[in-house]
């Protein structure tokens, strides 16, 4: 079975007959369902070791960002293919590649043959393209001189924008307010409209006030004495709880509606690895990769900067300003 016919049948529903021809095809008997022992789960995938291919399926309410309440009450669509070379007891993926890519070529091969979308290609660890359809990423075997896997996938919608609540703060702004205590009326009306009283007794959570779904951000609140580089308000207690730190989340990150106010150093949620570097200024002070994702932080005299990224589609996930001593 060649990859296109497997990529033609993205957003399609587990049940659709071309899908379960597919399975039936691949001579499989198992099927894709979320886990019914965690209320969360919202996708599940089918790994056909003997072909070297894996199916990632999605709940389609989670997908389009629909009501959350309707979450796994309905179907699950395709949305992930992945194509194997062998490891352990996973076959290799026989069948053609998508853009007459091979296993044999190297990371400058597939660049070549991918050149018509050059200008959608973000790059790091893996090579990722936006191309008509579904996003390719594709992971080359150690020195880059021969492909190792490809995975294939349209990327999940974000939230509607109708009723944010957006906040207006620059960079600056966000840094005055570090170190200010949980009831400081200035902090409470610089986050004008977010309500932070409200919401910490909704939650009962006074150190992480969660406004993730409303606009992407989420506020840290730690002990005064832990904030070294702020010099302390006289009527603030050393156990008093101050703002120390503000993350700031991509779209549907941790089933985030997107930040779209300032970050810092002008970085975007679309910067590659090498930009986001580029952008700071310097190497960060400390960096780790996996296959998934990866972290950067920047270590400066009164604050840090904390950015994870993902690896698979090479752009930022969070960016963390975060005092001194968080």
């Amino acid at each position: 079975m060649n990859a296109d016919r497997l990529l033609n049948l993205l957003g399609r529903y587990v049940d659709d007959p071309l899908v379960e021809v597919t399975f039936v095809d691949f001579k499989t008997r198992r099927r894709p369902e979320l886990d019914p022992k965690d209320r969360d789960a919202m996708r599940a995938w089918i790994l056909i070791r003997r072909h070297g291919i894996e199916l990632g399926f999605i709940d389609e309410v989670y997908f389009h960002a629909g009501d959350i309440i309707q979450r796994r009450r309905h179907n699950i669509l395709l949305c992930q293919v992945y194509f194997y070379t062998q490891r352990d007891d996973i076959a290799d993926f026989i069948g053609t590649l998508p853009f007459d890519l091979t296993w044999f070529d190297s990371r400058d091969d597939a660049r070549h043959k991918l050149n018509h979308f050059e200008s959608t290609r973000r790059s790091y660890l893996k090579d990722t393209w936006d191309l008509p359809g579904y996003r390719m990423t594709v992971d080359y075997k150690k020195g880059y001189g021969a492909i190792d896997s490809i995975v294939c996938q349209i990327p999940i919608k974000p939230w509607p924008e109708m009723g944010r609540p957006q906040v207006v703060l620059t960079v600056a702004d966000w840094l005055s307010l570090l170190g200010l205590p949980i009831t400081s009326s200035f902090l409470l009306q610089r986050l004008y409209p977010l309500d932070i009283e409200k919401r910490i007794l909704d939650s009962d959570n006074d150190r992480e006030v969660d406004f993730t779904f409303e606009c992407g951000l989420q506020l840290y609140f730690t002990e005064s004495q832990r904030l070294k580089q702020i010099t302390r308000l006289p009527t603030v207690r050393k156990k008093d709880l101050v703002l120390g730190a503000i993350q700031f989340f991509r779209s549907r990150e941790l089933d985030a509606r997107q930040w779209t106010g300032e970050l810092p150093f002008e970085l975007s949620f679309d910067d590659t690895q090498d930009t986001m570097v580029s952008k700071m200024g310097c190497a960060p002070d400390k960096q780790e990769d996996d296959y998934f994702s990866g972290i950067a932080v920047w270590h400066f005299s009164k604050y840090s900067v904390e950015v994870l990224y993902n690896n698979i589609e090479n752009h930022l996930l969070r960016v963390m300003l975060m005092s001194s001593g968080f």
